[in-house]
């Protein structure tokens, strides 16, 4: 063999360094081959179509990151005609409040008319008054309730007994709680200014360069108001009827504002019901970012969805002290008890980019599902076909029982050794003792091979 030795240990070095091979069989069926090749070419259509382009197997994507800031502010008009709403910093803007006695909440309206929560004094607030700022959360009032209190806890008082402070403040003489309902705070607007930031795909977004839309899951009636209210973000399938995507209010900054009951009714809720506006809630305002649409791959904007909502059964308040002593500040204070309506603004959503690595993920592992074509096609043929057992036959090669070819080997030995000897035989000088010895070396050579190539033949009438 040239370089290498004919054997290694002993053993013949091709049986040792044989190359295995998977042994194919070809099924002359055009059943089973159009079969197959037909779910192929399902499989890599839905891998192309449905894998690739409507879920964009070729992005990276990445949890977005971001910040947001809220102003309010109270329904204004312009003086000079226009009827947008104004800033109040503006010359020629003035508050557009809603006359009291128009206000079904507020004592001032005719005795006529309810209210379920029972009506309250009203009292008009600018933006200042109402809005409270938390991280990543607003707090907007509705009712105030005041009380005057004085300072009953000080050095004089209590530097020489030792004793504790009951109450570091107690009620005024004479004073007692008012509560107040914040007139017209439905019309109040709410700014959302946003920015989103996808770190590793160095992506960032401010909220005034993107697009966004409020989404209404169940009011029909708040869909209705909005001749722009479209089934899909940013498409024309213009709706009246719920679920439905409206468009947000701009600013001259393009930056968007809602008016808090709009809010409240997108999240199918509103001041007027649940106690919202003697007790207050919490509303989850998510706002889900995007680059990417289905079926049309990445978009050259980012877009988010504002969904709204209301934590059922919930309450909201805060306390704020006002101090009014002199010299000492802290020796008067009126304590204000605010309810209102906290938002907590959630940002999530995924921005993505195309990524080569990210594809060849996808492909490779569509492959498992081109194996199942093949798989599904041999439970068919082998299951399910009449011709079910002539293709087992074609398929499995079946071998000899290899306990009854040991026995066979071991009777054929016990056979040679009962002859004469071979020897003897050549001795007596006979062309009979040339070829029995001949006979016994081939019979040594070659006997596991006539035995397996005997045993063969009769498996193959197994599988038939």
């Amino acid at each position: 063999m040239g370089l290498l030795p004919n054997t290694i240990c002993g053993a013949d070095i091709d049986a040792v360094f044989a190359y295995p091979t998977v042994k194919m069989v070809k099924i002359q069926d055009a059943r089973l081959g159009m079969f197959k090749f037909f779910m192929i070419f399902c499989i890599a259509l839905y891998v192309a179509i449905f894998q690739l382009w409507r879920d964009g197997g070729y992005l990276q994507t990445e949890k977005v990151s971001g910040t947001a800031r809220f102003t309010l502010q109270q329904p204004t008009k312009n003086l000079s005609g226009y009827s947008n709403a104004c800033s109040p910093t503006d010359a020629d803007c003035i508050n557009d409040f809603t006359p009291l006695d128009k206000l079904p909440y507020c004592t001032a309206s005719p005795q006529n008319v309810s209210y379920p929560d029972g009506k309250e004094i009203c009292q008009y607030y600018e933006n200042v008054g109402l809005l409270t700022m938390m991280e990543s959360s607003v707090i907007i009032t509705t009712r105030v309730t005041e009380t005057r209190q004085d300072l009953d806890c000080d050095q004089e008082n209590y530097n020489i007994t030792g004793t504790t402070c009951p109450k570091v403040y107690v009620t005024a003489p004479n004073a007692t709680e008012t509560t107040y309902y914040a007139a017209d705070v439905e019309r109040f607007t709410v700014l959302f200014d946003t920015a989103v930031l996808a770190t590793t795909l160095d992506i960032f977004g401010e909220s005034s360069e993107m697009s966004g839309w409020l989404y209404v899951a169940s009011n029909s009636g708040l869909c209705a108001q909005y001749a722009t209210a479209t089934k899909s973000q940013g498409g024309s399938d213009f709706t009246t009827e719920a679920p439905c995507y409206i468009e947000p209010n701009k600013t001259s900054a393009n930056l968007d504002y809602f008016e808090l009951e709009t809010l409240l009714q997108a999240a199918g809720s509103s001041l007027d019901l649940d106690g919202n506006r003697k007790e207050g809630a919490t509303m989850v305002m998510q706002v889900d970012y995007s680059n990417t649409l289905s079926w049309k791959g990445l978009s050259n904007k980012i877009q988010y969805t504002y969904t709204p909502t209301m934590l059922s059964g919930s309450s909201f308040k805060v306390y704020e002290s006002v101090y009014q002593g002199y010299p000492n500040y802290r020796e008067n204070r009126t304590l204000l008890n605010k309810h209102g309506i906290k938002i907590d603004l959630v940002q999530a959503g995924d921005l993505g980019a195309f990524s080569f690595s990210e594809l060849l993920v996808s492909l490779t592992t569509s492959l498992t599902l081109l194996a199942m074509a093949t798989v599904i096609t041999d439970y068919i043929a082998l299951y399910l076909l009449p011709d079910k057992e002539l293709y087992d036959g074609a398929k499995y090669e079946w071998t000899e029982d290899f306990s009854d070819l040991r026995e066979e080997m071991k009777q054929r030995k016990i056979e040679r050794r009962s002859r004469p000897s071979s020897r003897a035989a050549a001795e007596a000088g006979g062309e009979g003792g040339t070829n029995d010895l001949s006979y016994n070396r081939l019979l040594d050579s070659n006997e596991h091979m006539d035995l397996y190539g005997e045993g063969k033949n009769k498996g193959e009438g197994k599988g038939v």
